[in-house]
């Protein structure tokens, strides 16, 4: 069961608040299984959030969490056999679906997935598709949907803090949601980022911005425009140095602001320890 913590909210000089985003004083708090099974990432609908960790996949109010719906083996003997997936990345939803990415990091990242879920009680549809490997050589650990535009979208896989990540990746959302089971999905376009971004652990949209949780050493939150590619550094994480940042939810409010809610490992516990904290904007 999760455990709500109060925490201090953040001080006036800190980056978030400078940006336009504070942190809240409320946050949810894990160990041991209920941090596997929601320790790569979330995704919300505003009513219920859908987190997705190396132990499962789980269905919980956004009021208190409480766990209406959860999945021990999410991936399906055919995608965990026959393309090796072994790993589900930051999730999304949209229009009851959760739309997971599925990584095969034992066959060295050659099968990037999306398998799609009802998000009424996380059961696998059987429709998933393929990602062209030319443009996803590693991985796939993020997906995000931009359902004003149409379009869903990733972006390679990087740790090299030098080089970066310097794409973003466009599919059209209605192949995704109707081509058949096993397709490779085509690309609709791809964008060149203004500046280059490494360790990319997750993405959402927020307001025509993709918001993006980077585990750089900043700990950072960085927007990208994705028609144009421009990147601008959004905030701080308010985490500590050695915590791992992973994937990124967002729910828009509409002219009253809106919320991002970001999941994060702990350092300097024995026990596996993770954590959700959530950012307001005044719009």
């Amino acid at each position: 069961m999760a455990i709500a913590i109060a925490l201090t909210a953040a001080s006036a000089g800190s980056p978030a608040m400078a940006a336009g985003w504070t942190r809240t004083a409320d946050y949810y708090r894990w160990t041991g299984f209920n941090a596997l099974e929601r320790g790569q990432g979330v995704a919300t609908d505003g009513t219920y959030f859908y987190y997705a960790g190396p132990g499962g996949m789980v269905k919980a109010t956004v009021a208190n969490d409480s766990e209406v719906a959860s999945s021990l083996v999410p991936i399906p003997p055919l995608l965990s056999g026959t393309y090796g997936g072994d790993h589900i990345g930051d999730p999304e939803y949209h229009d009851g679906y959760v739309i997971a990415p599925i990584e095969d990091g034992r066959n060295g990242y050659q099968h990037p997935l999306l398998a799609l879920y009802n998000a009424s009680d996380l059961s696998y549809t059987g429709r998933y598709v393929q990602l062209p490997l030319d443009q996803m050589p590693g991985g796939v650990p993020w997906v995000a949907v931009d359902a004003a535009a149409g379009l869903v979208y990733t972006a390679p896989w990087t740790q090299d803090a030098a080089q970066g990540t310097n794409k973003l990746v466009a599919y059209r959302l209605d192949d995704l949601l109707t081509l058949p089971a096993g397709s490779t999905l085509p690309v609709a376009s791809t964008v060149t980022l203004s500046q280059p971004l490494s360790r990319i652990q997750g993405a959402a949209m927020w307001q025509g911005k993709l918001y993006a949780s980077v585990d750089d050493s900043a700990k950072s939150v960085h927007t990208v425009d994705p028609v144009s590619g421009q990147v601008s550094y959004a905030f701080h994480q308010d985490v500590e140095s050695g915590d791992e940042v992973e994937g990124i939810a967002a729910w828009d409010f509409g002219p009253s602001g809106g919320q991002l809610h970001i999941v994060n490992v702990g350092s300097g516990w024995k026990s596996i320890f993770l954590y959700l904290q959530h950012y307001s904007s005044a719009g």
